[in-house]
C-alpha cells in the first residue's frame, strides 16, 4: 500500500481505543479457515473483515480484543451517520427561533432547546451564518451537517462511535473502509498495529466571530447536545462551542452529538 504514514494518538490512548472505530484495508480473498483464538488485524484481509469471515471471530487490536460483528455495526453506523448529516442540519436549522439577548451569556450544559436573557420571542430572518471555511477541513460528515444548518456556529460528532480525545481535537477511527473511501470521506489515511486505517478528526471546539451591532444586542437561539458540549456568545462578536469539561479520553457519542448556535446581531 503507498500512504503517508501520519502521526498517530499516543499509544496509550490507542491501547484502549474501542474496536468499533478502528479501519482496514486488504485484498479479496477466499474463505479460509480462521483460528479460534484471536488473530491480530493486519492478517485478515478486507473480504474476511467486510463479510467472508464470520461475525463471532475474535481480533486483536494492540492488547485489546473484540470481534468482527462489533467491527461491522460500528462501520455500519458511521456510514449511516454520513447519509443522514445533511438532513439531520436541516432538522436543526428548523429548530433555532431567535430570542432576545444581549451582554456576554455562557449556556451551560445542562440547557438543551432555545435560551435567551429575557423572553420576547420573535423571528429574525437574516441571522449571521458560519463561513464554510470554518468547518472546510472536517470530514464529509460534518461538512453537510454544518452546511445544511446554516448556524452562526456548529459543532458536530458522529454518532454512537466510542471516540478518543486528542490533544488537536477528536478521532474517530473507522473499521472497514479502503484507502480511496478514507479520502473520499474527509480522512486520514495511515498504518498502526501492522496494518493501514482510517481516522476521521473532528475539531473539539470551534470560535467563530460575527460582526457585533453598534449596541452589542443580538438574538440568539441554540440547540446542543446536554451531555457533550457548552458554548459562549460574547457580545463583542464571537461564538465559542466546546466539549464539556469533564470529557474523558474515551468517549461514547449518543444519538445525536451536535450544538448549532444562531446569533443576530442588533435584534
Amino acid at each position: 500500500m503507498n500512504g503517508v504514514r501520519p502521526a498517530l494518538p499516543t499509544s496509550a490512548r490507542l491501547l484502549v481505543l474501542f474496536a468499533g472505530v478502528v479501519a482496514l484495508v486488504g485484498s479479496a480473498n477466499a474463505p479460509r479457515a480462521l483460528a479460534a483464538t484471536s488473530i491480530p488485524i493486519a492478517k485478515l484481509s478486507l473480504a474476511e473483515r467486510l463479510s467472508t469471515a464470520p461475525d463471532s471471530t475474535t481480533v486483536q487490536l494492540g492488547s485489546h480484543t473484540t470481534t468482527l460483528g462489533q467491527l461491522r455495526a460500528a462501520h455500519r453506523a458511521r456510514e449511516l451517520a454520513l447519509r443522514k448529516a445533511g438532513s439531520l442540519g436541516i432538522v436543526l436549522r428548523g429548530k433555532l427561533t431567535p430570542v432576545q439577548g444581549g451582554g456576554t451569556r455562557t449556556i451551560g450544559s445542562s440547557e438543551h432547546t432555545n435560551v435567551g436573557n429575557s423572553g420576547n420571542l420573535q423571528i429574525v430572518p437574516q441571522p449571521f451564518v458560519e463561513p464554510p471555511s470554518q468547518y472546510a477541513s472536517a470530514p464529509a460528515d460534518m461538512k453537510a451537517f454544518c452546511a445544511a444548518a446554516q448556524a452562526s456556529a456548529c459543532l458536530y460528532l458522529p454518532p454512537g462511535q466510542q471516540v478518543t480525545m486528542e490533544s488537536d481535537g477528536v478521532a474517530d477511527w473507522d473499521g472497514l473502509i479502503t484507502q480511496a473511501q478514507c479520502v473520499q470521506e474527509g480522512g486520514t489515511w495511515g498504518a498502526i498495529w501492522n496494518s493501514w486505517f482510517c481516522a476521521f478528526n473532528y475539531p473539539a471546539s470551534v470560535t467563530v466571530h460575527f460582526p457585533p451591532a453598534a449596541n452589542f444586542k443580538f438574538t440568539q437561539s441554540a440547540n446542543c447536545d446536554r451531555t457533550t458540549f457548552t458554548y459562549t456568545i460574547d457580545l463583542h462578536g464571537a461564538i465559542r462551542i466546546s466539549l464539556a469539561a469533564a470529557t474523558p479520553v474515551i468517549v461514547t457519542t449518543d444519538d445525536n452529538p451536535t450544538c448549532v448556535v444562531s446569533v443576530t446581531p442588533g435584534g
